[in-house]
């Protein structure tokens, strides 16, 4: 085996292990599905979104099948050929697939020459000269030039594994330098880190609890309040036949004490029973806090709730005191948002935007010395409490001189009376009392309710507008081949080849360690990390290479690199779990293992319950590169040196059934 050379590691070995912090579904996107009934032409859209976004299974599917269905134009045989061939070399496509492409070209054969026919036979030239043997460089060049933009870098991009000698130097050192210039066009600095963003859940608030007094309730205080005042009008009669002056002032003075005490004493009864709720709440949250976490939705919101409470620390305070302190607070937010959103059945991150701006706004009344604002805008204010006294001394005074006023004309009736006032009066105020509590209780939560549905809503305004520019999935994938372009041109480098100097290449996009995911519907995963892996088939041997790779900052860490010999490959293979989980293996005939875990967990439930996780799986595997690496790795470690050789006479042959399933375009 080749010595590595200096600085050199071995790529990650058994001990690779992948974690997920975070991943989105964005199911309200739908350029890779085919409605029900869909035309061929509807069909062969879905299929060309699969091809530039990088599933090219998909692509050969849904293509094939719109051709097969009679949407048969020289747009879909261009796209149909380069379904056919992209990412794999000609052993790979099967017999009916070749005859699917003769029948497509039969039909537009002879047909007006447009942009795409020339493509096509751009095409069919190149694949001729590969099986004659004699590339024309100049020649393939000049027609490559002939097409526009588009359509030359579709046909270098995809039929990379077709290019030898000089085309392949000048083709890849324009794909090279395409690449380079592209990595971060679009703004994708700025942009990336949306994809990974979920589409936000709409905001809602805890809604205010209607009154509930049932009619026994308003029954029970009419009566007894009727029975009250009919007692105390007993009195008062009494009052007057004793002295009409003093039963008047009296009853002034009973009246103006309740006008002052009644509102005064409704309002320093509800503030004190609220204050007590919010106590009772504080209290029954942080025991809450104490049993440990809880499970499911619950704990992924706790969770949310833990990290971001974390990070949104103010400047003037250390993080560990600063949790204890809001420690109850953020329980409560949290059950909260628990009870808003559990029976949704969504995933925990559509609603982050909220717990974000939660936090923030702990933080920022915090930093305003408003933390405690609404317990501080509940505590009774003295004038309350003054008025309240002063409102049942005077009520009291007037009620003295009614009782002695009558009490002195008919003591044993008045005695009476004024007992049964205070029995039935003390049920009708508790009975009154409770129910203006419930209403005024409601009023106060309709404003909160209203308030924090606006506050709400603007924070989720503010956060949809940011999201507004996320970019789509093709330019995930035209980010990430450019960054597979710029690995594979270090690894040239680094190695010191060129292009020729490759026989073949392969490589592997995985998931690396610690990593967001994101992924449309009937999309594959897109990574905010990945481990790439690219394999350089030279003369000599095997050249390969492995980076981090931070997809976010468009940055390449923690290079690995291993050289070996094509008797060095002992096996290849790749471990299929039942969850959908793929696991790439090469063993070296030193017993050392190259492992990759090419798809990472299988996805949560709660934000794809309808997709099957294997064929999630498989779609993801499709942008890998992993059936290619497969052909190529396998091949290596079956025949060795040997398959080089082997190889180009199968391409040969290969390409004589696919010269004739072209013929018609060589006109």
């Amino acid at each position: 085996m080749t010595d590595p050379g200096p600085g050199t590691t071995n790529l990650a070995d058994r001990s690779a292990m992948v974690a997920v912090q975070g991943e989105a579904f964005h199911g309200d996107i739908t350029v890779y599905m085919i409605p029900p009934g869909a035309s061929p032409e509807q069909a062969f859209t879905v299929g060309l979104n699969c091809l530039r976004g990088g599933m090219v299974g998909k692509a050969r599917e849904h293509i094939t099948q719109a051709v097969v269905d009679g949407h048969v134009t020289s747009r879909s045989c261009f796209y149909l050929l380069l379904a056919l061939l992209s990412g794999r070399t000609l052993q790979q496509v099967p017999d009916h697939e070749l005859s699917c492409l003769a029948m497509a070209q039969g039909k537009i054969a002879g047909h007006a020459e447009d942009e795409w026919t020339r493509a096509v036979r751009v095409i069919n030239r190149l694949l001729e000269s590969l099986r004659a043997g004699d590339v024309d460089a100049s020649g393939v060049e000049e027609r490559l030039r002939e097409l526009s933009d588009d359509r030359r870098d579709e046909i270098l991009r995809h039929l990379e594994l077709f290019l030898h000698g000089p085309v392949q130097n000048a083709s890849w050192a324009r794909a090279f330098a395409q690449a380079n210039r592209d990595r971060c066009d679009s703004a994708r600095l700025d942009r990336v880190w949306k994809f990974f963003q979920p589409k936000p859940f709409e905001p809602r608030a805890r809604p205010a609890r209607s009154p509930d007094t049932p009619i026994s309730g308003w029954i029970l205080s009419a009566t007894t309040t009727a029975l009250s005042l009919t007692a105390i009008g007993h009195v008062s009669l009494q009052a007057w036949l004793y002295s009409w002056s003093s039963t008047v002032l009296a009853t002034l003075l009973l009246a103006a004490g309740a006008y002052g005490c009644v509102p005064a004493g409704v309002e320093w009864r509800y503030r004190s029973e609220r204050l007590r709720a919010m106590d009772r709440e504080l209290r029954t949250a942080r025991q809450r806090s104490a049993e440990g976490l809880p499970r499911g939705f619950s704990s992924r919101i706790d969770r949310q709730f833990i990290d971001y409470f974390a990070r949104y620390v103010p400047r003037t305070i250390e993080r560990e005191a600063w949790l204890a302190l809001t420690d109850g607070i953020r329980q409560v937010l949290r059950d909260e948002v628990i009870e808003l959103y559990r029976e949704s059945k969504i995933d925990a991150k559509r609603v982050s935007w909220l717990i974000r701006y939660l936090v923030s706004d702990v933080k920022d009344r915090w930093q305003r010395g408003l933390l405690h604002q609404d317990r501080d805008l509940l505590r009774v204010p003295a004038a309350t409490k003054a008025r309240f006294a002063l409102g049942a001394l005077v009520s009291g005074a007037g009620l003295v001189s009614l009782l002695w006023s009558g009490f002195t004309i008919s003591p044993f009736s008045v005695v009476g009376a004024a007992l049964l006032a205070a029995v039935v009066g003390v049920v009708a105020v508790r009975g009154w009392l409770r129910i203006v509590l419930e209403y005024k209780w409601y009023a106060a939560d309709r404003i909160r309710e209203k308030r924090q549905l606006n506050e709400r809503q603007a924070a989720f305004d503010r956060w949809t507008r940011k999201l507004k520019d996320k970019p789509d999935d093709r330019e995930m994938a035209s980010w990430l081949d450019c960054d597979r372009k710029a690995l594979t041109e270090e690894a040239m480098r680094h190695y010191k080849l060129q292009p020729d100097d490759v026989i073949a290449h392969a490589f592997i996009e995985a998931p690396a360690t610690s990593y967001k995911r994101a992924r449309v519907r009937n999309g594959p995963w897109r990574y905010s990390r990945y481990k790439l892996l690219v394999f350089l088939l030279t003369a000599d041997g095997v050249r390969q290479m492995s980076v981090d790779l931070d997809f976010q900052k468009v940055t390449f860490h923690n290079r690995r690199r291993i050289n070996y010999r094509y008797d060095a490959v002992a096996a290849v293979q790749v471990i299929d779990a039942d969850d959908g989980r793929r696991t790439f293996e090469l063993t070296l005939v030193n017993g050392h293992p190259i492992e990759v875990e090419v798809t990472g967990p299988p996805p949560n439930p709660e934000s794809e319950p309808e997709e099957d996780p294997r064929t999630v799986s498989q779609v993801t595997l499709d942008t890998a590169g992993l059936g290619n690496t497969l052909h190529v790795l396998e091949g290596v470690a079956a025949e060795g040196k040997e398959w080089i050789k082997h190889e180009r006479e199968r391409e040969r042959d290969r390409l004589t059934d696919l010269a004739n399933a072209a013929r018609g375009f060589y006109r």
